[in-house]
């Protein structure tokens, strides 16, 4: 941002381009674990940036309001527009009705700079499903937003008493925030990060920067000063993942990072962000940033599988070459100062707006153009919101339901998560013509055990120790065998011990450890009835939507139904399930029930047979998949 009102700092653009530089190395996976704190960067820059020219113009007397919000609504939302825009014309040409829906409802909050909210009540930043929405990196020009509403008017009314007020009000605020974000980690920690006010203190931090950037130090000194601001941001980058509790405390790194190295990347050291690539790129960071994300989650949905490193690398210059075009074709344009580029651009700003909500809308009522999908497949449209709800295994099945003749003989007492209810249709359908039942106890997204749980959002859930618990219970008195089934694969670095901890990241455990101690403890909790452990069933990846693939529309070439038959090998359960199986060929009256076994014929597994779908989403089997899966099932247990 460049104003009449601040000298041009090519330092801060070089700062830039780093910030963007850490975001795509992060969301291309190319070795940056904590690359996110980018936008941490943007944030601590933007709070100074924005205060010194507020501040400097009511200083003047010449600040307004409108002017304010004028120019930022011309800087930021064009280019917004044009990249939302983009995405939903990408989503029409490639999209199946389910994921367009998605992406339109998130594109209704993405141009009114909601969507940090979308995307707080619908999954948290680093969920797997939350990898695969285009207007994901939205989030934070929302809350930078919000910011801009709020900011003009507590700068104004504290400068009404006095400078030194200010820099009290943006110190308490700055250290308020960071509690509380700290605070909310333990409760919501996607509410942490997605909500401005658990990140104002990143810009408060910026803002403080005004008191003391024209104070300046011995040149040697200021040049360690920067040299450490690069350190603390890059250090951080690497040094947290997607799996640290963020931001809070944590945060701080890469903040003062940046707030050292604004205060002194005017030095000799601050010259490594001063090149001209780095300014260059720092100039278009804003565009890059908002094409990089459409970009590879476009690309991964085409392609329907992981993407190689070379694929990666292109995807990175792509989103640098594509964003520098956004730049010069809309971001400078809209910057420009004739004379009647105010009233155009918010004209046109207001229009675009109104266009694509109304287009958003459009595809939600009309569930997602279902008339976009070839005929032989819109059987399966009429309810593409709704395919794996009411497609899934288990649907219409409680979490505690008796499968089979409730009247009947019990056989066994079933526990486990959506692996497991996914098997409910099946079994209840085979066990009814029998006379046999089933007890179940089951709970989405809870790995079971009385010493460990799931972490969910930093959190650990009691509810699934609770429903283990309640397993358990169900098994006094008897000695019905236990069957077990989980996403054993599923909840790598998600597992907390009794005393809350992530045991793999704070415990330093191996997750086929974890597992193996899971089993063991679990075959000495229900005695030495029959323990039958369920084996994941196959499939290639969590992405790989079965039913995705097929309602995409043909405007292009779609190679995805290449992949709906792959090898057992090539499965993602196909490594846990040997520990399970080792596991139990180790321990006596303890079997494995491989349900591969019905889901591959002569070692390839199928996703689509007799034009049935057998899996609901990319991994949960469907009520073709449970009927199919359950009989060779039941048939082992029975047999013991």
């Amino acid at each position: 941002m460049h104003s009449k009102n601040t000298n041009y700092r090519p330092d801060i653009d070089g700062l830039r381009a780093l910030a963007v530089i850490l975001v795509l190395l992060f969301h291309f996976d190319l070795g940056v674990p904590g690359g996110f704190v980018g936008v941490d960067v943007f944030f601590v820059i933007s709070g100074y940036l924005i205060t010194e020219v507020i501040r400097n113009a009511i200083g003047a007397g010449r600040f307004s309001f409108f002017d304010f919000y004028a120019r930022r609504l011309l800087r930021l939302h064009p280019a917004l527009v044009v990249t939302v825009g983009g995405a939903m014309g990408a989503g029409y040409v490639l999209m199946d009705p389910a994921a367009f829906i998605g992406l339109a409802d998130s594109a209704k909050y993405a141009i009114f700079s909601a969507s940090n909210f979308y995307f707080w009540l619908n999954q948290g930043y680093f969920d797997a499903a939350a990898q695969t929405q285009p207007l994901l990196h939205t989030w934070s020009l929302a809350a930078e937003w919000q910011f801009y509403v709020v900011w003009p008017f507590i700068l104004w009314a504290a400068l009404k008493v006095s400078d030194k007020f200010l820099a009290l009000l943006l110190a308490v605020m700055t250290v308020g925030s960071l509690a509380a974000s700290q605070i909310m980690l333990g409760y919501d920690s996607s509410a942490a990060y997605f909500m401005m006010p658990f990140r104002v203190f990143e810009l408060s931090i910026g803002a403080l920067l005004v008191f003391v950037s024209k104070r300046r130090l011995d040149s040697n000194i200021e040049s360690v000063i920067a040299g450490l601001g690069i350190v603390l941001i890059v250090f951080s980058a690497f040094f947290l993942d997607s799996s640290s509790p963020f931001p809070g405390l944590r945060a701080l790194i890469p903040c003062l990072g940046a707030a050292v190295f604004i205060y002194a990347g005017r030095s000799a050291t601050g010259a490594l962000l001063r090149t001209r690539t780095m300014v260059a790129i720092g100039l278009i960071s804003y565009s890059v940033y908002l094409v990089h994300w459409p970009i590879v989650v476009f690309y991964k949905y085409y392609v329907f599988r992981l993407i190689t490193l070379p694929e990666k690398l292109v995807l990175l210059a792509a989103s640098i070459l594509v964003g520098a075009i956004l730049y010069l074709s809309v971001e400078r344009l809209f910057m420009g100062k004739w004379k009647y580029m105010k009233p155009i651009g918010l004209t046109a700003v207001a229009a675009s707006v109104a266009t694509l909500a109304f287009g958003s809308v459009l595809v939600i009522e009309r569930s997602g153009i279902t008339s976009r999908i070839p005929a032989e497949y819109l059987k399966f449209a009429a309810d593409p919101v709704n395919f794996h709800t009411k497609n899934y295994g288990g649907y219409g099945y409680s979490l505690e339901p008796i499968l089979g003749d409730a009247t009947g003989r019990q056989v066994g007492i079933m526990a486990g998560d959506s692996y497991a209810l996914q098997y409910a249709r099946g079994i209840d359908n085979e066990l009814k013509g029998r006379g046999l039942a089933v007890s179940g106890v089951f709970r989405h997204g809870c790995i079971l055990s009385k010493e460990y749980t799931r972490i969910l959002n930093n959190v650990p859930r009691q509810d699934c120790k609770d429903t283990y618990a309640k397993a358990l219970s169900k098994l006094e008195g008897n000695n019905l065998p236990f069957i077990l089934a989980q996403s054993w694969g599923g909840y790598s670095n998600k597992i907390a011990d009794h005393e809350g901890k992530n045991i793999e990241r704070d415990g330093k455990r191996e997750y086929s450890e974890v597992i193996e101690d899971i089993l063991l403890r679990a075959r000495t909790d229900i005695g030495d009835r029959p323990f039958f452990i369920v084996g994941s069933q196959p499939f290639l990846y969590e992405k790989v939507d079965v039913a995705s693939c097929l309602l995409r529309p043909r405007y292009v070439v779609q190679g995805c139904e290449a992949l709906l038959k792959f090898s057992l090998e090539e499965s993602s359960s196909f490594q846990i399930n040997k520990t399970l199986k080792k596991f139990a060929s180790m321990h006596p009256n303890t079997f494995y029930i491989d349900t591969a076994s019905a889901l591959c014929r002569d070692g390839v597994c199928e996703t689509v047979r007799d034009g049935k779908i057998l899996y609901s989403d990319a991994t949960h089997l469907s009520l073709e998949g449970s009927l199919i899966s359950a009989k060779p099932m039941l048939d082992i247990i029975l047999s013991m």
